[in-house]
């Protein structure tokens, strides 16, 4: 019936394995969940190593981190049942019937997105404040919205994909690090002509990084996306339309010029208590345009 497949990096999963499992059981569903962990540091993994002797939970440690495409694909090729519920190791389940809403979706020939959440309480550490804001403004979105443009909407924390479909159109593995490969894999699916459907089952995103930390994958990011697009592996993104925009009148060179004299009170910003999303959209069309 169901694999639930977590990729693990310097998380405690043992809540949200127990309580899939729970869930699972409750619903007299034949199920495996397949935790592997990618190169975590070692408190992670003793706290975790607890899962390794529970009924229907395998809990492996790699040799040596893989990456988030890597992990998945060797995820997917581990698992032995009809469906892969794929969910990031950072995720908070708070609804009891998260899985169930999955399985009466079924059967289904593409794949099903749940969503996102991100607590609508400010972060108590204001150091971690840019990520919540980022998330809550750009990811956290209901279904209805993310089917406007299902593909672009995709991400790759909360999703259901039929077994054999996976089997075919695995992840990419040519992209390293932090940044896109969720868009690039919707691009496969997309070319393939597998559909991405979107419902209401979201997951909390527990693991918000540190303001610092997630201004240098966003970074890595940019170069992952502007990797992809010169191999046409990704979908029109918002912000190469944004960049479209700005050139086809001639606005490119203005825009640099603008952007570097508010630079500095512009990135003072974004390591802030207050940091603007809408100053850190701005960044990152400055920084795509610098690398591209």
């Amino acid at each position: 019936m169901l694999s639930i497949l977590i990729p693990v990096y310097n998380q405690d999963v043992r809540r949200l394995a127990y309580s899939l499992a729970n869930q699972c059981t409750k619903l007299n569903i034949n199920y495996q969940i397949l935790c592997f962990d990618d190169g975590s540091d070692v408190k992670y993994k003793q706290k975790n190593g607890e899962l390794a002797f529970k009924m229907n939970i395998n809990y492996t440690e790699l040799p040596e981190n893989l990456g988030r495409s890597k992990i998945r694909n060797w995820l997917g090729k581990s698992a032995y049942f009809e469906y892969l519920l794929f969910l990031d190791g950072d995720s908070g389940v708070r609804d009891k019937n998260f899985i169930k809403k999955y399985i009466e979706n079924l059967p289904c020939q593409g794949l099903i997105y749940g969503g996102r959440m991100y607590q609508k309480k400010k972060p108590a550490k204001t150091n971690k404040i840019l990520h919540w804001k980022y998330g809550m403004t750009r990811e956290a979105m209901k279904a209805k919205k993310r089917r406007r443009d299902p593909y672009l909407n995709f991400q790759s924390n909360n999703f259901l994909i039929p077994a054999s479909v996976f089997e075919k159109l695995p992840f990419r593995e040519n992209v390293e690090g932090y940044g896109y490969e969720d868009l690039q894999y919707a691009d496969v699916l997309k070319k393939a002509g597998v559909s991405i459907f979107h419902i209401d089952n979201p997951v909390y995103h527990e693991g918000l990084e540190i303001n610092t930390k997630f201004i240098q994958k966003t970074k890595k990011s940019i170069e992952n996306l502007i990797f992809l697009e010169k191999k046409k592996q990704i979908p029109e993104t918002r912000l190469l339309r944004f960049y479209n925009t700005l050139s086809y009148y001639g606005l490119i060179s203005l825009f640099k010029k603008v952007f570097n004299f508010f630079r500095p009170n512009i990135e003072k910003n974004m390591v802030s208590s207050r940091p603007s999303v809408t100053l850190f959209n701005l960044w990152k069309l400055y920084l795509y345009i610098q690398k591209k």
